[in-house]
């Protein structure tokens, strides 16, 4: 019986086609192989100045967290005259941009209340922060003020951290470790979270002036992968920036600052963070009442 041309071409087809098993074979190995892609990297070799230069221009405005450049200023400087004092904290979230899971978890990581319905429900924030003296090893805590005509350098007063992660998160002092000295870095624990490593690897700041002052911080987050991976640590950022204008209150007398924050958080990868486009953007309004 003679082959059809056509015939011989269903049959060269039919030869050809994968099987059954080839098709499932083919799809589960594909999903190893993809799913390798998001496990977490445990170690990695050390690389030379010249590859740490390119992972960083391959990520746009790519800052790296793992060794940056040295701080523009040793700490947040505040007016002297804050030196000495306690100040009561109302914080309100007014509005959450982008990856709204991450923009949760960087709040709570970064001190945020263990009330969750102050992320989830917008509720206020209520604790208290003190002002201390910069140390004297922070030489350049000092700052002009621009109505002083004689130029006198005034110290700044600087935000005692621990002191202030303490009380919005609740936890004790002693469970919060203020870095001062070269790392500029916080290290603490909550149950949920696991151990908490946040250190400032960047920093700007407006010196304290008639019209106010500020600051605009990156951080490295340090805390567990979570879910499956709980038991490995991974590299997070945030960039924090404040600004504070100082007033009066009209039926007290009293001292206040209002101050605007807005955080955003950035993609890691191999431990450079791309600060060129945000993935998520909180903002959040503070008022602080001198006690």
């Amino acid at each position: 019986m003679r082959t059809s041309p056509l015939d011989a071409t269903k049959q060269s087809n039919n030869n050809n086609a994968p099987s059954r098993r080839q098709l499932i074979h083919g799809i589960v190995t594909g999903a190893i192989l993809s799913s390798s892609l998001l496990l977490p990297k445990v170690a990695q070799a050390a690389q030379t100045p010249l590859e740490r230069l390119v992972r960083v221009e391959e990520i746009g405005n790519g800052l790296d967290l793992t060794s940056p450049p040295p701080l523009s200023s040793s700490e947040v400087f505040y007016p002297t005259s804050m030196t000495n004092t306690n100040w009561q904290v109302q914080r309100v979230l007014t509005s959450v941009e982008g990856d709204v899971g991450q923009a949760g978890l960087a709040w709570k990581l970064l001190g945020g209340s263990s009330d969750e319905l102050a992320f989830t429900s917008k509720l206020t924030e209520v604790y208290e922060e003190q002002y201390i003296a910069a140390p004297e090893e922070m030489k350049d805590a000092f700052y002009k003020h621009d109505l002083d005509q004689d130029g006198k350098l005034l110290q700044a007063a600087i935000s005692d951290r621990g002191c202030e992660l303490s009380s919005r998160t609740g936890l004790e002092k002693d469970a919060v470790q203020w870095n001062t000295k070269g790392s500029n870095s916080i290290d603490y624990t909550r149950d949920k979270d696991g151990a908490v490593t946040l250190t400032v690897v960047q920093r700007k700041i407006e010196p304290p002036s008639d019209t106010g002052f500020g600051s605009d911080e990156v951080y490295r987050i340090q805390a567990s992968a979570g879910g499956i991976f709980a038991g490995t640590n991974v590299d997070r950022a945030a960039r924090v920036r404040r600004r504070y204008r100082r007033g009066f209150d009209e039926a007290t007398g009293k001292r206040i600052l209002d101050c605007i924050e807005i955080v955003t958080t950035h993609r890691v990868l191999d431990g450079i963070a791309g600060m060129e486009f945000p993935t998520s953007t909180c903002k959040s309004r503070l008022r602080l009442t001198q006690l």
